[in-house]
């Protein structure tokens, strides 16, 4: 089940009993003003109540100076309660506020906002010291949101960039651009999770799977702006906005939140807050984690946002930042020769207009009705008309999902079963035995995913694609999965047939082996054990390859299961003799069989475990054979020499070295047909006579 929405007042209690008393009494003395000495507790209760009562706080915020109100009203305007200070401090800077750690420490001083901490950590007794301990690029603050939502109302001082309206019909996008990309990504981390170094940074291999992914690299099918590194981008907004959690030192996915259950206005509302916790992407740069931890992506691109109030170039909201903001310009890459304004039009144009924040016309951007309203509270936009019947199931397995009747929920839902193939206009997902199985470990049954495919199908799902779903899902519900289990190799065939009709073993694993139908050992008195073996150590060299290269003799003692489930890959079996020791014989067919599957090297290295020597020359010639050139067949003369000195002479000598073929041996040179009497001649001239073939 998705996680519930955190009860900030509890967490703004919990935060306040982590100060020391007499801090604790300061706070509380500006917050709740009690006439009489409380009670730690009840100041604690107190405080917490005092967060909800909408009067009182508005009346805190009012009695604040300005750098304090700005820096509230900016926290409510991202949607974000949780913020690096370092980050706030660069938005103050932004706005030429540059009291450093001062206005933090107001607020926190007047319970507006709150340090977090690691668990375990001992009593707060001053903000200043926990601020230096904490670290200055690592501390963290939140507010309570619903006192963070009464300062946006907040005047921030930012210039009017607009210079006249544009003459073209303002355009605007769907929103499910970026729910789309997020989803894929966390289609990729439950496939394999994403690893994470001991810093935090994506692994050099994870890394090249998110930039060379189909789906995450491509780009949109309307761009405007190119962006670097879109996959990364998706996978770290996925993160910060709950669809993946770290596990044991990587990226996995976890349940869709509630926002992916309903309209599109909760979840994008839901995206946006998480945006500014994106701290180690860049849109020219793509993946850029830093050594500090800090990246002004964060607040340059709120600000570039809220500088969008009214129509705006991206070039002069690049200009804006380049002159205020402290750290953007210097952090741009260095053949960035346009003062950031690939930079702006790259986050406006893909990343905020995407997400339905802006509308465009030509040149110029501005804050869409959706962003008035995630930023300003202005009236909530109408919701988007419905189109229930927007998917297509092919025959071929494949899903054409049409963009303009796809909701949250519906791409949620199909994340879980189908995979994604191309992200448009129309949207294509393919069904697969591997993703249908991940759906239905995740608590979809065959009913459900069928049952969706039709509700939102424009046709009932075809005869044979439901047919291929009810095999897949049959193939799971056929596996039986055992905590332990002893396994009992029989021989023959025959002993195993003996011991299941005398009750010894009921299960069947293959003609030779079987084990009991509860998995526990059984009655080991009635039989004879002529060994055991650990399957957890390496594999053991027990096969024994003849001199003609293709007969492979069992070593029974030293051999164990996997033999059985591999040796079957490369070779077929012998029928065993009485008493016998069991053999198999490579053929072309088998070794062809396992080339299909696997490399030579991988062959030559199974050979090499099990046998000491890798594929013998006579395997190799059932295998590669047919792919080698033809052989020739050629009429040729063999001349011998009386010494090896002699033949090393011929071979050496001008004269005669270009009429040889080849040496076969130490006195034996071949020659072909029509070069023997030039050959005979050569020696001639030398005293050397060559007799004539009989």
């Amino acid at each position: 089940m998705p996680e519930a929405e955190p009860d900030w007042s509890d967490r703004c209690r919990e935060a306040l009993s982590r100060y020391a008393e007499p801090l604790l009494r300061t706070v509380a003395d500006k917050l709740v003003r009690p006439r009489t000495k409380l009670p730690a507790e009840d100041l604690l209760d107190k405080s917490a109540a005092t967060l909800g009562n909408v009067p009182v706080i508005d009346r805190r915020i009012k009695e604040l100076p300005p750098a304090e109100r700005k820096l509230l009203a900016l926290v409510g305007l991202s949607r974000q309660p949780r913020w690096k200070v370092a980050h706030l401090l660069s938005l103050l800077a932004a706005l030429d506020h540059h009291d450093g750690f001062a206005p933090v420490q107001s607020l926190l001083e007047n319970g507006l906002l709150f340090p977090e901490g690691p668990e375990g950590a001992g009593a707060i007794a001053d903000f200043t010291a926990w601020y230096g301990a904490a670290g200055t690029n690592t501390a963290v603050v939140f507010a309570h949101p619903g006192v963070a939502a009464r300062a946006r109302g907040e005047d921030l001082g930012l210039p009017n960039l607009s210079d006249r309206p544009p003459d073209a019909t303002p355009r605007t996008a769907d929103g499910l651009e970026w729910p789309l990309r997020l989803a894929a990504a966390w289609q990729l981390a439950n496939v394999e999770p994403v690893r994470l170094t001991q810093g935090n940074a994506l692994f050099k291999r994870d890394l090249q799977r998110l930039q060379t992914d189909g789906v995450l690299s491509a780009a949109p099918t309307d761009q405007l702006a190119p962006l670097a590194d879109p996959g990364v981008l998706a996978l770290l907004w996925s993160a910060t906005a709950g669809l993946l959690a770290p596990n044991d030192g990587a990226l996995a996915a976890r349940a869709f939140p509630s926002e992916w259950d309903g309209p599109p206005l909760p979840l994008l509302a839901a995206l946006f807050a998480a945006l500014p916790l994106v701290d180690a992407w860049d849109p020219l740069s793509g993946y850029a984690p830093s050594e500090s931890g800090l990246s002004p992506t964060p607040t340059a691109g709120l600000l570039a946002v809220l500088l969008a109030r009214d129509w705006v170039a991206p070039d002069e909201v690049a200009a804006w930042l380049w002159s205020h903001h402290p750290s953007w310009a210097s952090a741009l890459p260095p053949e960035t020769p346009d003062k950031g304004a690939a930079w702006a039009k790259a986050y406006l144009l893909g990343v905020a207009f995407p997400l339905g924040l802006l509308e465009l016309s030509g040149d110029f951007v501005r804050l869409s009705a959706l962003g008035r309203h995630l930023l300003f509270g202005e009236k909530e936009p109408p919701a988007p008309p419905t189109f229930p019947q927007t998917l297509m199931v092919q025959p071929n397995a494949e899903i054409l999902a049409y963009r303009q009747g796809l909701t949250p929920g519906i791409v949620a839902a199909l994340s879980r079963f189908a995979r994604w193939k191309g992200i448009g206009a129309a949207c294509t997902l393919e069904l697969t035995a591997e993703q249908t199985y991940r759906g239905l470990e995740s608590g979809l049954t065959l009913p459900m995913i069928v049952q969706t495919l039709n509700r939102h199908g424009t046709r009932p799902v075809p005869a044979g694609v439901a047919d291929l779903l009810q095999r897949w899902a049959s193939k799971r519900e056929r596996i039986t999965a055992f905590a332990s289990a002893v396994l009992v190799e029989f021989p023959t065939a025959a002993e195993l047939d003996a011991a299941v009709a005398r009750g010894i073993v009921a299960l069947r694993l293959t003609d030779r082996i079987g084990m009991t139908a509860d998995g526990r050992e059984p009655s080991l008195s009635q039989l004879r054990l002529i060994g055991n073996r650990d399957y957890e150590g390496r594999p053991q060299r027990c096969l024994a390859v003849g001199e003609d290269g293709v007969t492979l003799t069992v070593d029974t003692p030293q051999s164990d299961l996997l033999l059985e489930a591999e040796i079957g890959h490369f070779a077929e079996p012998v029928p065993i003799e009485p008493n016998g020791a069991r053999k198999f014989r490579l053929t072309a067919q088998s070794l062809r069989r396992a080339a299909e599957s696997r490399a030579l090297s991988d062959i030559d290295r199974w050979f090499e475990e099990r046998s000491g020597a890798s594929l013998s020359p006579a395997g190799r010639l059932l295998l590669l054979g047919s792919q080698m050139p033809a052989p020739r067949a050629e009429r040729l003369l063999v001349v011998k020499l009386a010494t090896t000195d002699l033949a090393d002479g011929v071979m050496q000598w001008p004269a005669t070295r270009d009429l040889i073929a080849e040496r076969v041996g130490p006195l034996a040179l071949v020659v072909s047909e029509e070069n023997l009497a030039a050959l005979t001649a050569a020696l001639a001239d030398i005293g050397v006579s060559v007799a004539s073939p009989s």
